[in-house]
């Protein structure tokens, strides 16, 4: 089920039962909490800690009888995309309303794979304007998207470029596999929409499996939502 939820805040934002009303309160307020060390977590049965972008252990915040914890750290833990908008004080939660081209992010190529806006690539039934080659597959190609956790969703489309034999497209978040494709001169457009809710990195790797002398070339294009 795709979650969807967008969350006016302050610029310091806790998940927990905080009430604002329109008008009715300060931007920043100041409160004499507690950081309550003492809690333990446990997700789907598993011991788990909140932790920041550093790795550095957090603990809750107590005040008023409720429990306060931080929004990024639970988000990736449950598999929620977390954004945060500086200039509206908005944080979003899951799924956004628009699009963000997989090359507005960084991406990490090796080898002879390239980020493209050339035309010669991007029109295929239509011109999706941006994405990556992966060229010369002979025995493995790889790149890396780099989404931070910032999307619910990837929504990907492939499409073989030169082929003179099959190649599989594989698409990983760490050692799991997200999506596999078989691509050849006749497979065409090929499509995937999948959740990335929480992932940093997706690593895609190209491969030949069954070895050939000739070289093949994908053109992998997409969106975040």
């Amino acid at each position: 089920m795709k979650k969807k939820f967008i969350i006016a805040l302050s610029s310091f934002t806790l998940l927990g039962g905080m009430a604002i009303g329109a008008g009715a309160a300060p931007i920043l307020e100041k409160i004499t909490a507690n950081l309550n060390w003492g809690i333990n977590y446990s997700i789907s049965g598993k011991t788990w800690s909140p932790v920041d972008q550093n790795g550095k252990k957090l603990a809750a915040i107590t005040y008023n009888n409720t429990t306060y914890l931080p929004v990024r750290s639970v988000g990736e833990a449950l598999g929620v995309a977390v954004d945060y908008n500086n200039s509206s004080q908005t944080l979003m939660l899951g799924e956004k309303t628009d699009t963000t081209p997989i090359t507005s992010e960084k991406i990490e190529v090796k080898h002879d794979s390239f980020v493209t806006k050339d035309k010669q690539f991007t029109v295929q039934d239509k011109d999706y304007q941006s994405g990556v080659v992966i060229k010369e597959v002979f025995l493995s190609q790889e790149f890396t998207l780099i989404p931070e956790g910032k999307y619910q969703t990837i929504e990907l489309s492939v499409f073989p470029v030169k082929m003179n034999n099959t190649v599989s497209l594989k698409v990983f978040d760490g050692d799991t596999l997200l999506k596999e494709f078989e691509i050849n001169a006749s497979s065409g457009k090929q499509t995937a929409s999948f959740d990335i809710g929480g992932v940093k990195k997706l690593k895609f790797t190209a491969d030949l499996p069954n070895i050939g002398f000739d070289s093949q070339s994908v053109f992998v294009t997409g969106s975040y939502k």
